[in-house]
């Protein structure tokens, strides 16, 4: 049956979820009114409905033929999307490609406002109910609605549970402006994809493959414009977190000449018994974000002792430490003498002549002879992020390598044409060889010679333990310092 033409036929077309969005196609008989170009019906594109008791806020989009003879047309009328977050939404878990939770939103804005020359009236916000290029702003907070299935409302659920993360933790991350592709929209409107990401730490946990801990990482995302903040220390349930003094945005601390020498590089941060030694860096990802990485680089011991002692600060840096044996040289040690409650460390045998006269014999009282074999050694590994100071003192402190003072034996030599005796390089006390050629002998005058041989440096006996060496090299941004102990060989 043909349509007649003094009436229009009328279809609807639904076009999302929300049954209220909904396009309205008229069929006009248009060969009555085009007879030429200047008796055209002028209806431009946004002319609202004629019935605007029933369809209300719609406007003309498009016109198009509805026959190959031209006689009638589709007028299709549609209206400004509303709550358009209720169903506009994809959702993707983050993934190898993809790190971080996402939300795509994608919105149909009209082009311009609904006012004067495209001006926005009254009421009208830009992003919302016209398309604007900068609303709404980048790293603000994606709407939310009872709807969503990412969290469980707008918030944390708990005082101090900020990983406790809901759908307000959703930023807007990029977007981007785009054609529709449908006829209908495309004279009046634009669509708009608004990638909104889930702004949490990005966190690895990796074990040292040299000392056995585990290390942690965190990447942060950063706004322009937003304030830097360091993490000093890693933990449950929060990070403790600071800013620098004075405090920068995350730009400027990126800037070309910004060294910002409290910020990027490596640091030791303090965390409960222990040190971890923390590098820091940032990858500028466009020009708007920023990812700041923060790892545990190495885990050392902390000195917890009140006060301080030397012997307390052996844990104070320490990564590691082991025993081995190893080949070491320990000198000959003579007696130390009565004075020292010993015996003496050198003994004089007097040989009485039979035709008057004696003879002396001098030799050395060996408390340890020499030896050189297998040796219990320690090893002490420390770190620190800054170099340790040069050798200042024979004790060990945590911040400066331990001046060595090794084992100096020294040889005794001494001569006279009465008494002589020739003593290998020992550790010893002050020793006191002398002689008296006496009145009476049938050589030489009377002469009397003493001399006193020091006690030797640094040691007078074999220490219980001591530092053969104390270095450092560069190690993981910071250094690494190993100290080594040989400890005297067992006498059952």
């Amino acid at each position: 049956m043909a349509t007649s033409p003094n009436r229009r036929q009328r279809t609807i077309q639904f076009t999302t979820p929300k049954v209220a969005d909904l396009v309205v196609v008229e069929v006009v008989d248009a060969s009555k009114h085009v007879s030429s170009a200047d008796s055209a019906d002028n209806n431009e594109y946004g002319s609202p409905h004629p019935d605007t008791s029933r369809f209300p806020d719609f406007k003309l989009a498009l016109i198009k033929a509805a026959d190959d003879q031209g006689q009638f047309q589709n007028w299709y009328y549609i209206k400004d999307r509303a709550e358009q977050d209720k169903y506009n939404w994809e959702f993707q878990a983050a993934s190898a490609s993809m790190r971080y939770d996402s939300v795509v939103r994608t919105y149909v804005l009209p082009r311009y406002g609904s006012g004067d020359n495209g001006a926005p009236a009254t009421g009208e916000v830009a992003g919302t109910d016209y398309f604007e290029e900068t609303a709404p702003a980048l790293n603000t907070a994606m709407p939310t609605t009872i709807h969503d299935p990412f969290g469980q409302g707008v918030g944390p659920t708990a005082v101090g549970t900020i990983e406790d993360y809901t759908d307000s933790n959703y930023v807007l991350f990029e977007k981007k402006q785009s054609r529709s592709g449908d006829q209908i929209l495309d004279s009046l409107y634009v669509v708009e994809q608004r990638i909104y990401v889930k702004k949490v730490p990005i966190r690895r946990v990796d074990i040292d493959a040299e000392y056995s801990v585990p290390l942690r990482t965190k990447e942060t995302l950063y706004f322009t414009g937003e304030t830097l903040q360091k993490t000093t220390k890693f933990g449950e349930p929060n990070d403790t977190m600071s800013n620098l003094s004075p405090s920068v945005t995350v730009d400027k601390a990126t800037k070309k000449g910004s060294t910002q020498t409290d910020m990027w590089g490596t640091f030791r941060e303090a965390n409960g018994d222990y040190y971890f030694g923390i590098y820091r860096e940032v990858r500028q990802l466009s020009n708007n974000w920023f990812a700041v990485a923060e790892r545990e680089i190495i885990r050392t011991s902390k000195d917890n002792a009140s006060p301080q002692t030397a012997t307390t600060q052996l844990n104070e840096g320490l990564v590691d430490s082991y025993f081995f044996t190893k080949t070491f040289s320990w000198p000959a040690v003579l007696f130390a003498g009565t004075a020292n409650g010993e015996a003496e460390p050198i003994y004089a045998n007097v040989w009485d002549r039979r035709a008057g006269g004696a003879d002396t014999v001098v030799y050395p009282n060996y408390k340890r002879d020499a030896y050189n074999g297998p040796t219990k050694m320690k090893v002490e590994k420390f770190w620190s992020a800054s170099k340790f100071t040069s050798p200042d003192s024979v004790s060990f402190t945590a911040t400066a390598l331990q001046k060595l003072a090794p084992m100096l034996p020294e040889t005794i030599q001494f001569q006279t044409p009465l008494v002589s005796v020739s003593i290998k390089p020992t550790l010893h006390y002050g020793v006191l060889i002398g002689v008296n050629a006496g009145s009476n002998h049938p050589i030489y005058e009377n002469e009397v010679v003493s001399v006193t041989y020091p006690a030797t440096h640094n040691h007078k006996d074999w220490p219980t333990s001591l530092v053969i060496s104390d270095s450092q090299k560069p190690y993981r941004g910071g250094y690494l310092r190993e100290r080594i102990t040989a400890y005297a060989p067992h006498q059952a």
